[in-house]
């Protein structure tokens, strides 16, 4: 594991321990990288309404049959991910330390943090503080690989 490496890592622990009401959740998993697939192609109103389709016409708990299962697509996602931004021509590593200073930048919404500290997060996505200072957010910046 190089410096890069292991600083993402560290800072992806950082993260999820601002996070305590993260936890293994597959639909909630399921759900986020269907949303992150589709941001791209539509606004994101059609992008709410997409996911909703599909993770309601589409998911079951009961068809997964084992963690195994689970790990093993989850790492297949990252394979073809980081093979991606690779053939686009950047640094894999370097451009995820900067997604990961952008989300770390960003800050739960007020109500809803109030919210899960009486009552858990119930598997609900973590929401952003649309109020957020703009000056207070990192934005990632994604610069190609020098040939």
């Amino acid at each position: 594991m190089n410096s890069i490496e292991k600083e993402n890592r560290d800072n992806l622990q950082k993260w999820r321990d601002a996070r305590p009401a993260l936890s293994s959740n597959y639909k909630t998993y399921f759900t986020n990288i269907i949303e992150e697939l589709l941001e791209p192609l539509f606004n994101k109103e059609t992008v709410k309404t997409l996911t909703e389709e599909i993770v309601d016409t589409y998911y079951y708990d009961n068809a997964i049959i084992s963690e195994h299962e689970v790990v093993d697509t989850i790492n297949d996602i990252r394979v073809f991910s980081e093979n991606e931004v690779e053939l686009m021509g950047y640094d894999s590593a370097e451009t995820f330390s900067e997604t990961i200073k952008e989300i770390s930048s960003r800050k739960q919404d007020p109500i809803q943090a109030h919210n899960w500290s009486v009552n858990g997060s119930n598997g609900e996505k973590w929401q952003k503080d649309l109020n957020q200072c703009q000056d207070t957010l990192y934005k990632a910046v994604y610069q190609k690989k020098e040939i």
